[in-house]
């Protein structure tokens, strides 16, 4: 993975503007510049390429990207560093960014020790002014993205686990209702059985973490299933991709953990462990 040091950025820095005043090719640039601070100029291209700030062209120029013309054109060096941190974050996806949802210190003591640096070098590591806040919101929104990109994800392999069970079990093609709408309360509609064409609606969570994972109900889900006395769950263990591990939880042993409106409060949302319903799992893990 690519390590964003405010060394190799400055490098990568230099290697965009050095190849927005002198277009050459690539293989010109290592013969010519073989280092640039120090640091292997083929490395240097390497990464910028990779980061979306340069490509070549059909004659074969290294060119600037629109991304690249960006970094550019920011004149103050530590703007810059925070661009090109954001840039690197939106293509590596890299795993410390998920420090970010839980605010800058975390983030800044849990990041890798380049990064720590970039961040610093930046001057994103102290202050409150509005740049800094929204830099900070911004980091925290592509964690965001990727995480529930990755919960979804995860929820989508669930379903398609679902389907395919409901089709071997019922010799039916089941409707995968959750890619049309997310506001029905279940996310496959099977029947109950081959002679028994009732609808059965089916609400399918999963977790990668086995038995310590969890899901979240919403209270939407909840209020739907309530007009559907059919209605069950189906709790897929994705720990072990290769070997799947699976549940159908009844509605109702569902309901003993769902939360009631006090006062004026209502609930909108609960997370509920699959570790309660290990007994329904064929060999909880």
């Amino acid at each position: 993975m690519i390590a964003l040091s405010p060394g190799i950025a400055g490098g990568c820095f230099d290697l965009i503007r050095m190849a927005s005043q002198h277009p050459v090719t690539f293989a010109q640039m290592r013969a010519e510049f073989p280092r640039i601070g120090g640091i292997d100029i083929g490395r240097l291209s390497e990464i910028a390429q990779t980061l979306g700030w340069l490509r070549a062209n059909d004659s074969g120029i290294a060119v600037l990207t629109p991304r690249g013309a960006n970094l550019v054109e920011i004149g103050c060096t530590h703007l810059r560093l925070r661009q090109a941190i954001l840039d690197y974050v939106e293509v590596i996806r890299p795993p410390w960014i998920k420090n970010a949802i839980d605010g800058r210190l975390k983030t800044v003591n849990y990041a890798p020790t380049e990064i720590s640096q970039s961040l610093v070098e930046a001057e994103l590591a102290v202050g409150y002014d509005d740049e800094i806040v929204a830099f900070w919101d911004r980091l925290a929104a592509i964690a965001r993205g990727l995480r529930n990109a990755s919960l979804s994800e995860i929820g989508r392999e669930g379903e398609k686990l679902t389907i395919a069970h409901e089709l071997h079990r019922t010799s039916m093609q089941p409707k995968w209702v959750s890619i049309e709408s997310n506001s029905t309360g279940y996310d496959v509609l099977s029947v109950v059985s081959s002679t028994d064409t009732r609808h059965l609606p089916i609400e399918v969570k999963a977790s990668t973490a086995g038995m310590r994972g969890a899901f979240y109900l919403t209270r939407n889900e909840w209020d739907e299933s309530e007009l559907m006395p059919l209605h069950q769950f189906h709790l897929w263990d994705l720990s072990s991709r290769t070997n799947p591990n699976f549940a159908i939880v009844p509605r109702k042993e569902v309901e003993k953990h769902v939360p009631a409106d006090s006062g004026k409060g209502k609930w909108k949302e609960v997370e509920i462990s699959f570790g309660i319903f290990a007994s329904f799992f064929a060999s909880p893990q």
